[in-house]
């Protein structure tokens, strides 16, 4: 009972530092609950049987299962949370018909343990499912612990209930299945509180990786992507290309309508031009308004017709602002790489020159590769 409050402890203050993580708060309520329903169950000796043995259980099975859910729901499932009420409502039921109506103690344990083990069972299948990053085997670890939890229930019930105990010692079941869960639950803590660390890793590294105002890439990550996407287009001979965006009279903008509005239209713009690239595309903030979209395996006249639907998905979109809904538009310049080129900077500059040219012609346009598109481009 003291293991499980330390335990109930550690993964309270778990939730405290990671509230934005719902699994978290699943295993703090589930195992703060198994405690207290630990502590009810060993008043057996002292407290009436409605208290140690039925209230116990109230709390004893719906914290399993809120503890095992919060660990379904981190490996990217969404469990069964209605089924698992009803299975818990009817196994206490049982339960207090056992312990009050006809009493019965085997046909409790089974009772008690089939619910234990079913969902101990469901929670390593869904672990052993779980898509993880490669080197990341916490999940397949969490499985192996809930299985031999499993085996030491399954062990329970046939020396228990049913007698089976195989030449071994009539107790020795239960107390495997004690000390099990005694190993079990401690280890199955730790990965947790891994898994939660490994996670809010990732997450600062991808806020790191992000504009915070308009969640689009930052420079950062835009090399780390262009420098990929360079090895791989001069290794295969793929294409690749870029597009330079820059919002029209932007500053302009800024000044009638207020850095407020400005900072609505850079998240509106960003949200557009998004929205018309494709999967594999890389949108990133460069720096003030300017945007640029990195196109891995695109040739010229596909990455003009990327551009062109970018430039209609910004002009289409309204910015809400004290003056009523306002539009803006941008100016792309598009360039590929050439086997010639010997640098990402040297395609860089060649998007932004035409880009230049995009707003000498007139802005909201697209231009490629120094040369003003001559027709509108097919989009696709």
């Amino acid at each position: 009972m003291g293991i499980s409050l330390g335990l109930a402890v550690v993964l309270i203050y778990l939730w405290s530092v990671q509230r934005n993580y719902p699994p978290a708060k699943d295993w703090a309520i589930g195992s703060l609950m198994v405690a207290i329903g630990l502590f009810l169950f060993a008043l057996r000796q002292e407290a009436p049987v409605f208290l140690s043995e039925i209230l116990s259980n109230l709390f004893l099975l719906p914290g399993f299962m809120l503890f095992n859910f919060g660990i379904v729901k981190a490996a990217g499932r969404t469990p069964p949370l209605n089924f698992g009420i009803a299975v818990c409502v009817l196994a206490n039921a049982i339960l207090v018909w056992f312990v009050l109506g006809a009493p019965n103690y085997p046909a409790a344990v089974l009772t008690q343990t089939l619910v234990l083990v079913t969902l101990n069972l469901y929670t390593a299948h869904v672990c052993l499912k779980a898509k993880t990053a490669k080197g990341n085997h916490t999940f397949t670890l969490l499985a192996s612990l809930f299985l031999i939890l499993v085996m030491a229930g399954v062990w329970r019930v046939a020396g228990g209930v049913f007698g089976l105990t195989f030449s071994f010692s009539p107790t020795l079941p239960r107390l495997f299945w004690v000390a099990t869960s005694l190993i079990a639950f401690p280890m199955i803590t730790v990965l947790l509180t891994l898994h939660t660390s490994q996670r809010l890793q990732e997450e600062i590294h991808a806020q790191a990786r992000r504009d915070i105002l308009t969640n689009a890439y930052n420079r950062r990550a835009f090399t780390e992507f262009a420098d990929l996407e360079w090895s791989r287009s001069s290794r295969h001979g793929y294409p690749l290309s870029i597009l330079a965006v820059d919002i029209d009279h932007f500053k302009d903008f800024n000044d009638q309508h207020g850095h407020q509005t400005g900072d609505a239209a850079l998240i509106q713009v960003s949200r557009a031009a998004q929205a018309a690239l494709r999967l594999n595309d890389v949108w990133c903030r460069y720096g003030g308004e300017e945007f640029v979209a990195l196109l891995p395996n695109t040739a010229m006249n596909q990455a003009m017709a990327v551009a062109e639907r970018l430039r209609l998905s910004v002009e289409s979109t309204m910015i809400d602002s004290p003056q009523g809904a306002l539009g803006v538009s941008v100016s792309i310049g598009v360039a590929q790489r050439l086997p010639t080129h010997a640098s990402l900077s040297e395609v860089l500059a060649i998007s932004d020159a035409a880009l230049y040219k995009a707003k000498a012609a007139g802005r909201n346009r697209v231009v490629g590769d120094g040369g003003e598109n001559p027709s509108a481009p097919r989009i696709v």
